[in-house]
């Protein structure tokens, strides 16, 4: 595997050239550039110098008032001018506040467990740096980067780490997506990110830095003001660059450089445009190994399964595997911190984007808005333990949406607006409209090396008594026979061109080894018209044509090399009834319809032997969600109660209709600001989440069917890949309640305090539902002080150092079919501060 950094070294060279100019040259500049403008400023005796205003919530956590997180602003998510308490969906908008208190961003990467301290169905996956997306009601959400999809991924996860950096803010919405915004793939709700905005006001920017715990180190520069005398035109320039070691051992790390800009220009009032960018640069650890042999002996007393086989008899399977009780050891203590990652685990990576958004006002109430957005990745991924390779060889994606946007109101209305309707239970006829239509086009190339199908080998690895560089799967006689084997499943392991040692699956089925291209175009139609004010409704629909053309990338022997096209028509439709009880309570009832479809892990559509079936197309997602919502106290107090019922589809990795599973629930939210100085958050969530194989020749599968104690017990074989029965089983890895709150204190002084608490049920690992994570709960901090030039703030994770646990993946998301082979030890009290010097 040592030749797996040589055979990444033309990205390895870029990505350290790229360090060299982005942390070294960059940051200097940046920070002469930045010092210059504020001595300039003092010079030219700025009006603003000697009383500066308080910098918008992107920046600094100000002194009271802080910013509002009372989330009754207007919505990003259907594309037209609704308040979140006239959206009739679950939605949770997250500024910058939110953002910092729950802690979302502090490690350079999305906390599986932060997002569930603002919204307690939200507990996301455990993949390290990998997740784009926070995980809602057990599956990842859609992300969409300033209301366009970002679709070269699977499942929330880019197999690339994330800029963070980036973001300004986000809209989450639990449940499907609608006719705007479109959604191609499998997903328990969506998230919007805005990234950050030019500033038009007045030049200004902070530079900062983050130390924390186990060797995490982060740092940059944001700096953005307006161009011309006039400000018709803005900027906005940030950097960030993260060193980042672990908690978890042996050898994880997370390096990352990112250059993000924005401009915008307003010429005149009736055309705006806005350019966004970023750039980044890559060299992380891919964690798809945590800790194996999970047993309850391991949850509630540290005690590891020892015992390991010779790497010449290792096997998956049940075929010439022997039982576990002929070669295991003593249960011993183990350390939190060991994971089953091999020390040559590569992760190398660059991305990037352009974004191009204009709108032209054509009249007072009628806009044209066009959204432009391309996307480029280039990756390799190695994990020798797991085995689990993926290389990119630069994906690319482009979409375009041209939408006309008019508000109006009928005639009749207008007749009849000096008659009185009011009182009775309808209210006043009023008969207005919002219309949003248009079409979106999008193409997207991938040619993508994926060897998975024999992901799950963790439990073959004795990782308390074994030296880490035994973790390799290609080193044993059973990787060694499926090699140039056409007759093995995927097609057998063949080397992924011009790097030798590193192996692919031509024939993996929805795994992901592609090379495929794709047009979308998706005309669509989304009408909201208030017919008085108490009762309104929401009409939209979209119909998605694919146009796909995919084989076997180069590589693939010709024997087993497959061609195939297809035209596919995704339709979808969403439609929802509010009625305003009382102008601060409104009830409504939402319905969304819509086809998905089954893509590879970066995004692409894969060949199978049968070229591309329809049952890639045929995933159906269904949404009934009904609820409640108040704004009271004089606007003081927002709280929502929703019922709903969601089904998902399972992709399967064969040729096989989709597993169906469905999340019934309850959810309770609410968000009080009495003052300037306090706010609080509260939720619970309730729901089941059942998985349904009664109609499959088969059930769910797994990489091992059993606890590693049962193993020991019956003298079963470890990794024995096999699926259960037919039939109908609830979610694993998956609490069924969560109970959060947060609450935020800040004097005038700036000085505050963030308390936050998670409460989660029991979690089972299998499907066989013998082993579970107990009850868990986690407290944490966060204390910090804010002045006009500088802030400093103190994070506290797992303030009571509790020994909590989290499974290898969560719900209906596909790699919880490892979850008897792996669990993630949480992190302990750990500590992190930061500075910034604000200008």
């Amino acid at each position: 595997m040592r030749k797996v950094a040589r055979m990444l070294a033309s990205i390895s060279s870029l990505r350290h050239t790229s360090q060299n100019l982005i942390g070294n040259l960059f940051l200097r500049t940046i920070l002469f550039l930045s010092l210059s403008s504020t001595l300039l400023s003092q010079t030219l005796n700025s009006p603003n110098y000697e009383n500066p205003p308080l910098l918008p919530e992107i920046l600094v956590e100000s002194a009271a008032p802080f910013s509002d997180v009372l989330p009754t602003d207007s919505s990003s998510v259907y594309g037209l001018d609704l308040k979140v308490v006239d959206t009739p969906r679950q939605i949770t908008p997250i500024n910058q506040t939110l953002i910092r208190s729950s802690g979302m961003a502090a490690q350079g990467y999305i906390d599986p467990l932060s997002t569930a301290f603002l919204i307690p169905g939200a507990i996301s996956e455990n993949s390290g740096a990998l997740m784009a997306a926070p995980s809602v009601r057990g599956m990842a959400a859609q992300p969409y980067i300033n209301g366009i999809q970002f679709t070269a991924l699977q499942s929330g996860m880019p197999l690339t780490p994330f800029n963070w950096n980036m973001v300004e803010s986000e809209d989450i919405t639990e449940g499907p997506a609608n006719a705007v915004f479109g959604q191609q793939q499998p997903a328990g709700g969506t998230v919007n990110y805005i990234t950050k905005q030019p500033y038009f006001d007045q030049f200004r920017g902070q530079i900062w830095d983050t130390t924390g715990m186990y060797e995490n180190y982060m740092w940059g520069v944001d700096m953005g003001g307006p161009i011309d005398k006039a400000h018709k035109s803005a900027y906005r320039l940030s950097y960030m660059g993260i060193e980042n070691g672990s908690y978890y051992q042996p050898n994880v790390h997370n390096d990352q450089q990112n250059i993000y800009l924005a401009l915008g220009a307003r010429p005149s009032e009736t055309y705006a445009v806005d350019f966004f960018s970023d750039f980044g640069t890559y060299d992380f650890t891919p964690m798809m190994a945590w800790m194996n042999r999970p047993t309850s002996a391991l949850i509630q007393n540290g005690f590891y399964n020892t015992g390991a086989l010779p790497l010449s008899q290792i096997q998956i399977g049940t075929v010439n595997n022997p039982g576990f009780a002929t070669y295991a050891g003593p249960l011993e203590p183990i350390s939190r911190r060991l994971v089953a990652n091999n020390p040559e685990t590569e992760g190398r990576a660059y991305t990037g984007f352009v974004q191009l958004v204009q709108r032209l006002k054509l009249g007072e109430n009628i806009q044209l808005r066009n959204n432009t957005f391309a996307y480029y990745g280039r990756n390799a991924v190695v994990v020798p333990s797991a085995y689990y390779t993926e290389v990119a060889m630069g994906d690319y994606e482009i979409d375009n949406r041209t939408e006309l946007i008019a508000q109006f109101s009928t005639p009749m209305s207008l007749q009849n607006k000096n008659h009185s309707h009011e009182g009775g239970f309808f209210g006043q006829l009023l008969l207005k409209h919002q219309i949003d239509a248009g079409v979106e086009w999008g193409f997207e190339h991938n040619l993508d090396y994926e060897s998975q199908l024999y992901f799950g080998s963790a439990n073959a690895w004795d990782i308390l008594r074994t030296n880490p560089l035994s973790w390799n799967l290609t080193q044993t006689a059973f990787f060694q026979s499926l090699i140039g084997n056409p007759i093995a499943p995927g097609g057998g392991e063949w080397p992924i061109p011009g790097m030798s040692g590193v192996y692919f699956e031509p024939l993996n089925g929805s795994a992901g080894t592609t090379d495929s291209n794709y047009w979308t175009v998706a005309p669509f139609y989304q009408h909201y018209l208030e017919i008085t004010d108490r009762l309104s409704v929401l009409f939209g629909a979209r119909a998605t044509t694919y146009f796909i053309s995919s084989q076997t990338p180069p590589g693939t022997p010709p024997e087993l090399f497959i061609k195939a096209q297809t035209i596919q028509e995704l339709p979808m439709i969403n439609a929802s009834v509010s009625y305003k009880v009382f102008p601060w309570w409104t009830v409504y009832f939402s319905y969304n319809f819509l086809y998905v479809a089954n893509v590879g892990a970066v995004g692409g559509f894969n060949v199978y032997p049968t070229g591309l079936p329809s049952s890639s197309f045929n995933l159906q997602e269904q949404l009934f969600e009904g609820g409640f919502k108040w704004s009271i106290l004089h606007d003081k107090l927002y709280a929502s109660m929703a019922g709903f019922s969601q089904q998902i589809p399972l992709f399967n990795f064969v040729n096989a209709p989709p597993t169906l599973s469905n999340v019934t629930g309850l959810e309770l939210n609410f968000t009080y600001q009495p003052t300037n100085h306090i706010w609080m958050r509260a939720g619970y969530f309730f729901a089941q989440g059942i998985e349904d194989w009664s109609g499959l020749p088969f059930g769910p599968p797994m990489s091992q069917t059993y606890s590693t104690a049962l193993a020991f017990r019956a003298n079963l074989p470890i990794n024995n890949n096999e699926s259960f029965p037919p039939g109908n089983y609830p979610f694993i890895g998956w609490p069924e309640q969560v109970i959060n709150a947060m609450v935020t204190y800040q004097t005038d002084l700036g000085l505050g305090l963030t308390l936050g608490g998670l409460v989660m049920s029991p979690q089972f690992l299998g499907y066989n539902y013998s082993t579970a994570i107990p009850w868990q709960f986690l407290l944490n901090a966060r204390i910090f002080y804010s002045h006009p030039k500088w802030e400093a703030s103190l994070w506290i994770y797992n303030l009571t150092n509790e020994h909590y646990w989290l499974p290898y993946a969560i719900g209906s998301m596909p790699d919880r079919t490892n979850d008897y082979g792996g669990i993630v030890p949480g992190l302990p009290f750990w500590v992190q501060g930061t500075f910034a010097w604000k200008f």
